[in-house]
């Protein structure tokens, strides 16, 4: 495999992309409900269809020969066993009404196993990305290691999350019972994660996400010495039920308290 010329690829994105972005900004944006439910509300805009368009262009031209899956359009496939992954937009609700922490998320696995990714941030100027061995964050042009906590105390950890309306409010409040105060739901989407990898948060409990939703994820967190897996201690590559953690230790101690509600 060649992760230099993906990595290159990877790490140029950002830039065509926020430029993107602002071009595309001066468009009103159009929202629509995906869901087949009128109960439920699952936005999609002319933004996300906008850019995922435009990340297929560029990694068409760039690796023909490769699969792609996307949120917005149907999925391109191939004999090679190289398989690029796309979610425009990640945290559409926080788009619409502006919130910044939307991100571009984008990732390369082969044989199915994630091994780059990227987690473009436009409106916060920074992106997050692995390489081989290590993971970083760009912003102002400075790029920084990145590396998660070691702490493993239940009763001194940070946990963030969200169900995403999977579980009912009585089985929400009994996962939440179990990690007591530690635990808040935050509706950060892809931040959340990015925040692991960084050391500021200790843990990520989330339900129901798509494999696009932390396939550019999984690198991301592993090369900054966090683990993740689906609540049964599965590899996280099929998405659902995700829990990341910032050490070995400390992911086996929530795996434990996560077992009642598997």
């Amino acid at each position: 495999m060649n992760y230099k010329k993906s990595f290159n690829f990877l790490k140029k994105l950002p830039s065509k992309l926020n430029a993107f972005y602002i071009k595309k900004s001066k468009l009103n944006v159009k929202v629509k409900n995906k869901s087949k439910s009128k109960k439920n509300f699952d936005p999609v805009t002319n933004f996300d269809r906008a850019f995922e368009k435009y990340i297929r262009t560029l990694i068409n031209k760039k690796f023909p020969k490769d699969s792609i899956i996307g949120e917005e359009f149907n999925d391109k496939f191939s004999k090679n066993h190289f398989k690029w992954s796309i979610d425009p937009i990640d945290g559409t609700r926080a788009f619409v009404i502006g919130a910044p922490t939307w991100s571009n998320l984008v990732s390369l696995s082969y044989y199915d196993k994630s091994v780059l990714g990227l987690a473009n941030f436009p409106e916060l100027n920074k992106f997050y990305i692995n390489d081989k061995k290590k993971s970083y964050v760009f912003k102002n042009n400075k790029s920084f290691t990145l590396k998660s906590s070691r702490n493993h105390n239940l009763k001194k950890i940070k946990i963030i999350g969200n169900f995403h309306g999977t579980l009912s409010y009585e089985r929400q409040k009994k996962v939440i019972k179990k990690f007591g105060w530690s635990f808040r739901l935050a509706g950060f989407d892809a931040l959340n994660y990015c925040l692991l990898a960084e050391g500021t948060v200790d843990a990520v409990i989330e339900a129901n996400l798509k494999p696009y939703d932390i396939l550019p994820l999984i690198p991301i967190l592993k090369n900054s010495g966090a683990v993740v897996t689906n609540w049964k201690n599965e590899r996280a590559e099929k998405g659902g039920n995700i829990v990341a953690s910032s050490n070995k230790a400390l992911h086996m101690k929530i795996l434990r308290l996560l077992k009642p509600f598997t």
